[in-house]
C-alpha cells in the first residue's frame, strides 16, 4: 500500500513539474493577441446603408455589403480575420464602397437606432444567413451574392471577388 502511495505521489509530482505556469500561459496569449491586433488592415468601412449608397452613386463605385453579427456569428467573426482583415482584401476593397452592416444580439454594441435601420436593409435585401455579402451596382441592384462561411479556408469569397471583377469591369 504504501508502495502505491508512494508511486501516486511521485506521479503527481512529475506531472505538476511538466507543466507550464500559470503566469507565462496569460503572457503568451497577450502577445498573441497584441500581435493580431497589429495585424489588422485599415479599411474605411461605413456603417450606415443610405450614406453608402450616395457615396457609391457620387464615386461611381459599385457596394460591397457585408452582413454580420459581430458577437454571436462564429463564421463572421473568423471570416473578418481570413478574409477581411488581409491586405489582399484591403487593395481590392478600393475599388468599392465597403458596407458592414451589424445586427449583433446586444444593445451595447450599435445603438438601437442603427440596429434597427440595418434590420430593415437585412429585410429589403433579403438576407437570412450570415454571414452574407452582397456585390450591388451604383444603384444598389444585387449583382452578386456570397452567403455563409466554411473555414479556414476563404477561397470561394476570393472566387467571388474575381466574379465581381468581371462584373464590373475592374
Amino acid at each position: 500500500m504504501k508502495l502505491y502511495s508512494l508511486l501516486i505521489i511521485l506521479l503527481f509530482a512529475f506531472n505538476a513539474s511538466a507543466q507550464e505556469p500559470f503566469e507565462e500561459n496569460v503572457e503568451d496569449t497577450a502577445v498573441a493577441q497584441e500581435s493580431q491586433i497589429t495585424n489588422e488592415v485599415s479599411i474605411n468601412w461605413f456603417t450606415d446603408y443610405k450614406t453608402a449608397k450616395d457615396a457609391a452613386k457620387k464615386e461611381n463605385k459599385p457596394m460591397l455589403v457585408y452582413f454580420t453579427g459581430s458577437d454571436w456569428c462564429k463564421p463572421c467573426v473568423k471570416l473578418k480575420q481570413d478574409f477581411f482583415n488581409t491586405p489582399e482584401f484591403a487593395t481590392a476593397a478600393e475599388d468599392y464602397i465597403v458596407v458592414m452592416l451589424d445586427i449583433p444580439y446586444r444593445d451595447d454594441i450599435i445603438t438601437l437606432e442603427q440596429k434597427k435601420i440595418n434590420k430593415e436593409v437585412q429585410k429589403k435585401l433579403k438576407v437570412s444567413k450570415f454571414p452574407t455579402l452582397l456585390a450591388l451596382d451604383t444603384r444598389g441592384r444585387e449583382r452578386n451574392r456570397m452567403e455563409r462561411y466554411s473555414f479556414p479556408d476563404p477561397q470561394y469569397y476570393w472566387n467571388f471577388m474575381t466574379s465581381n471583377e468581371r462584373l464590373f469591369n475592374l
